[in-house]
């Protein structure tokens, strides 16, 4: 049985959650959250790609790019749209200390929750 990489979106709603409640955990709770909801949907998509499409990822950093350029040249641009943007504030949360870049935590976690939701609706 194949893992279902959109259980990773519902972590995320789980840890937002968490953020919501606890001010002591709020910022790990919400910068996690954002984090696996753009795996739940890269991994998903990713999926998608091969299980339908000729896309085989190199297993490196540059299958994120690689994914999405596959999408939109499937004419399918709000994938990549979607992923890119998902990305992006994966990268902030994860990497940027301090989180200066994102002026609304909990608005980006709401935000990538839904992208996120919108690229597993949209491939389902």
């Amino acid at each position: 049985m194949t893992f279902s990489w959109a259980q990773f979106v519902e972590i995320a709603k789980y840890l937002k959650n968490q953020g919501d409640t606890s001010k002591t955990l709020q910022e790990a709770a919400y910068r996690c959250s954002v984090s696996r909801a753009y795996y739940g949907a890269y991994r998903h998509a990713e999926n998608y790609a091969k299980d339908t499409g000729q896309y085989v990822p190199n297993g490196i950093g540059t299958d994120h790019s690689e994914l999405r350029i596959w999408f939109k040249n499937k004419d399918m641009a709000e994938i990549t749209r979607y992923l890119g943007r998902l990305h992006q504030w994966r990268k902030e949360c994860d990497y940027d200390e301090p989180l200066l870049s994102i002026t609304n935590l909990s608005q980006c976690v709401s935000d990538s929750i839904n992208e996120a939701q919108r690229v597993i609706d949209t491939l389902a």
